[in-house]
């Protein structure tokens, strides 16, 4: 069945790149006791309602601990996951994006966008792009549905390319066809680490109806590159970005919901 929303028809957002729980200063763990700490003070203070990860790990299996940690220690039981390509810092493990909510999901999607195969070489180590794509979970609160989802892009300036390139021009179509299946039919929020300021490339050139609630705050380093954003019916009322352990600031966002029946 349905669950409502607060009484006040608000409902409150995060979007949090967790660095696969590794602190940006460094550490040699996967799912330490102070970053396990650190999230669950993180979502249970401010009262988040659904939070989108990305960077989750992961085991070989699929299983993120942290995740494990949250469902049972805060009212965010009910995930959706997809786990992508494998750990930046720990072989045989995984990283992935995943969304959290207190409310019953209805159903879930996964999309993984297009790989253009970049090498690199840094610090003497060759990288190579790894698999980037999003899940979306759908969400009944009352008498409408919410879709919220954890998106994750490709990082290009780690090989010195620009996002808006003619041959990454197959990412961004495949991106905004997938956000844009239900975007004008159902009340929408994209979080993600979108390793772009650029929203336009996001928004397929401005054909999507999403707008920014960040409105350009830097949340890695001195870039704009998580967000969350939100269509048609939805009204923010404040955000903030928050320093954590993570390389990227976390965004949280409240938003006012429609009170009448869902588009």
């Amino acid at each position: 069945m349905p669950v409502a929303p607060r009484p006040d028809h608000t409902l409150t957002v995060a979007s949090w790149n967790l660095h696969e729980g590794v602190p940006a200063s460094g550490g040699t763990h996967p799912c330490s006791a102070g970053v396990v700490e650190e999230v669950v003070r993180f979502l249970t203070h401010r009262r988040v309602d659904i939070v989108a990860f990305q960077e989750v790990g992961f085991d070989d299996r699929g299983t993120s601990e942290l995740l494990d940690h949250i469902t049972r220690r805060t009212a965010l039981r009910h995930t959706a996951v997809l786990p992508l390509h494998e750990s930046s810092f720990f072989p045989g493990r995984l990283s992935g994006v995943a969304v959290a909510g207190r409310f019953p999901l209805s159903r879930y999607r996964q999309h993984r966008l297009p790989n253009p195969g970049l090498r690199t070489t840094i610090e003497g180590q060759e990288i190579h792009s790894h698999d980037k794509g999003l899940v979306t979970a759908t969400f009944p609160l009352g008498e409408t549905e919410v879709d919220v989802t954890s998106l994750h892009v490709l990082p290009f300036y780690l090989f010195r390319r620009e996002p808006d390139e003619a041959e990454f021009k197959e990412v961004w179509d495949s991106l905004a066809g997938e956000l844009g299946r239900h975007a004008n039919s159902r009340l929408t929020l994209v979080c993600g680490d979108f390793n772009t300021p650029e929203r336009r490339l996001v928004l397929g050139a401005g054909t999507l109806p999403l707008a920014s609630s960040i409105d350009g705050r830097p949340t890695y380093k001195d870039r704009s590159v998580d967000d969350i954003l939100y269509g048609p019916g939805i009204a923010v009322n404040r955000t903030e970005v928050v320093d954590n352990f993570s390389d990227h600031r976390a965004c949280v966002a409240q938003f006012r919901l429609p009170t009448g029946p869902g588009r």
